[in-house]
Order: structure tokens, then C-alpha cells, then sequence
């Protein structure tokens, strides 16, 4: 039941997404000062979290989100490297839902922009790619911060999967 929650967040973040079809014009590879890091409200009212930072679902949530991006952020600097914009795109359109959901705004408005670019036909920039990652470093040191994982949980997550 829980997958299937998550599913019905992404996929209505994604239908959303995916109705932006205009390139983004501005190339700034840090978001802009109201685009947030890590929106609490977001991802405080995901289903089964109810506004309850102790929720077993959101360690789970987490967990996974942790895992997916860390995957996705490996492949995509591989993209970039082999210039595949194909592999490049089918990330970042995955990637920008997947943020959004969790309330990482800013990591999802990068990860949008290039979607959108890509779509476009703009050449890739590998600044974008720079910028994403930059991105979710930032959502790994607001998790830490706002205590949503804790510097062991993380380490953990990530030693899962040979990060």
C-alpha cells in the first residue's frame, strides 16, 4: 500500500510536470533564492506521514528516495560523460517527479529545466549536470540538518548501495 501512495504522489506530480513543453531560457546552475532546498510541507504531507516526523513511512520514503537519487545522479554523470541524451533525459524527466514529491524543490526545478532543454533540442551543458548534483547535496545536508536522517541512518542508506 505504501508504493502504491508514493506512486499516486509521483504520478500526479509527474502529469503536472510534464504539461511544461517551453525550454528555460535562464542558465543559472543555482536555483533561485525562493526555490527551496527542502519543503517541509511537502514532505511532511505525504500520504501515511501526516505531519509526523516520527511516521515509520517516512524513514521508509526517505530511504528509497535516497537510494533512487544517489542511483540516478551516478547515471546521469555517466550521461553527461558519454554525451547520452537520451539516458541524460530519461533521468532527469524521473528525477524531476521524484524530487518534487519529496519536496526537494530545487533539486526538481534543475532537474525540470534540463528535462525541458533536452525536449528543446539545447545542446548539453555539462554545468547542468554540475548543477543537479549540487542540488542534491544540498537535500542530503537538509535531511541531516532538519533531522529527518540522521548522519548514521544516511551512511547506512548509502552503504546499501556502494555509494
Amino acid at each position: 500500500m505504501l508504493d502504491n501512495s508514493v506512486e499516486v504522489v509521483m504520478e500526479s506530480c509527474k502529469k503536472m510536470l510534464d504539461t511544461t513543453t517551453l525550454p528555460f531560457t535562464s542558465h543559472n546552475s543555482a536555483c533561485e533564492p525562493r526555490a527551496a532546498v527542502l519543503d517541509l510541507a511537502v514532505l511532511m504531507s505525504l500520504p501515511g506521514v501526516s505531519q509526523r516526523r516520527d511516521a515509520p513511512v517516512l524513514k521508509r520514503l526517505l530511504g528509497i528516495f535516497v537510494v533512487e537519487m544517489n542511483r540516478n545522479i551516478g547515471l546521469l554523470q555517466d550521461g553527461f560523460a558519454q554525451g547520452d541524451r537520451e539516458q541524460i533525459g530519461r533521468l532527469t524527466h524521473r528525477m524531476k517527479s521524484s524530487a518534487l514529491a519529496m519536496g526537494a524543490m530545487c533539486l526538481g526545478a534543475q532537474a525540470l529545466r534540463l528535462d525541458a532543454n533536452l525536449k528543446a533540442g539545447v545542446p548539453l551543458d555539462p554545468a547542468d549536470g554540475s548543477a543537479i548534483a549540487t542540488a542534491w547535496a544540498d537535500v542530503r545536508q537538509a535531511l541531516l540538518d532538519e533531522g529527518l536522517l540522521s548522519p548514521d541512518e544516511l551512511g547506512s542508506i548509502e552503504a546499501s548501495i556502494g555509494s
